[in-house]
């Protein structure tokens, strides 16, 4: 969107409400307008028993007449994008095919190869792959995961994770903290998961033992902590700082400070990849590439990898990769050629 503004392309921004509660810093951080129309103009969507009504309201609203499409109708020559693995991103991909719109999914072609790791956005990939006209897909790798579905395909040479992270570091104040490590999980195998959530508070616990934490909380985390009492048993550590989500600048700030991160997270992995900052990534598997061999380590939820990856912090430190590729000007180029007077 901040490309397509400098350019002066026209787009409608519609935000699914999915995570209303970050959507102000984004849009301070990036200097990109507020939306065009919301689906959802409410609290973040926290806990399961909320989806039901919110993807009934993804549904309802961006129908035929929904004011989501300004004026535009059924068979008009547009474009609708998508990013990623939420639901956010296969309702919006839906939407698009029931108004008969083209479809352009954004890191596209990422697999993990176990539909239940993660769960459900290896599925939510998989629809969004066939709903779908354009795939942009980060590398050759992602490329040929989706190579048998005839999509046009567009190898951006990286995700637009790469561009935002480039423009974080740059403009971010570092943290002014030294020695610490930062902690995020928010993932749906994780945090609705007890008896699991409950291993991960524990060793979270273990790694603060050896060094000082903050633990960075997406509002159903801390939702979760709360409900399940394990809030207390983490504010009681001397070594864990509870702070609340931050704006992706300030994010970006921290990370860059960091001795390193723990993560559940594919869009921090690959961030991380980036800064090269040590990250364990609490998950079985991964769709992303990115670091993997070098400054990241899958846990597999495995104690001894968790312990064999602190005994070692200092060989998982790999030089910043912040290449000048613009996987944004890929994707912008190839519309408004694909395209011509896109909106």
């Amino acid at each position: 969107m901040k490309l397509l503004r400098d350019r002066g392309i026209p787009y409608n921004f519609i935000h699914s409400g999915q995570h209303q509660e970050t959507i102000s810093d984004i849009i301070s951080d990036f200097q990109i307008r507020s939306p065009d129309y919301y689906i959802a103009n409410g609290p973040d969507v926290k806990s399961k028993s909320q989806v039901p009504k919110w993807l009934y309201l993804c549904a309802a609203r961006t129908g035929k007449n929904s004011g989501c499409w300004a004026g535009r109708k059924k068979g008009d020559k547009d474009i609708v994008l998508v990013h990623g693995d939420t639901l956010s991103t296969l309702a919006g991909a839906l939407a698009a095919k029931r108004m008969g719109f083209q479809c352009a999914h954004i890191e596209s072609g990422l697999r993990s190869f176990n539909i239940f790791h993660p769960f459900p956005e290896e599925l939510i990939r998989l629809a969004t792959f066939r709903l779908a006209s354009v795939l942009y897909c980060p590398d050759a790798s992602a490329v040929a995961n989706v190579s048998s579905l005839k999509k046009v395909t567009i190898n951006t040479q990286g995700n637009t994770m790469l561009d935002a992270t480039r423009l974080a570091v740059e403009v971010s104040r570092r943290s002014g903290f030294s020695d610490f490590g930062i902690v995020s999980v928010h993932r749906y195998e994780n945090i609705f998961n007890a008896e699991r959530f409950s291993w991960l508070v524990d060793t979270i616990i273990r790694i603060s033992k050896r060094h000082r934490l903050f633990f960075i909380m997406h509002p159903p985390t801390e939702q979760k902590l709360r409900a399940s009492g394990l809030y207390s048993k983490l504010e009681a550590q001397p070594n864990i700082e509870l702070k609340k989500r931050l704006g992706y600048f300030d994010f970006s700030g921290l990370l860059a400070s960091a001795q390193f991160l723990v993560t559940d997270g594919g869009s921090n992995q690959e961030e991380s990849s980036y800064l090269g900052l040590p990250c364990l990534v609490m998950r079985k598997a991964t769709e992303r590439s990115e670091g993997v061999g070098q400054n990241v380590v899958i846990s597999n939820y495995e104690s001894g990898t968790i312990t064999k990856f602190f005994d070692n912090l200092a060989n998982y430190r790999a030089e910043p990769t912040l290449s000048k590729n613009s996987p944004t000007e890929i994707i912008v180029k190839h519309l408004e050629n694909f395209y011509g007077n896109i909106g």
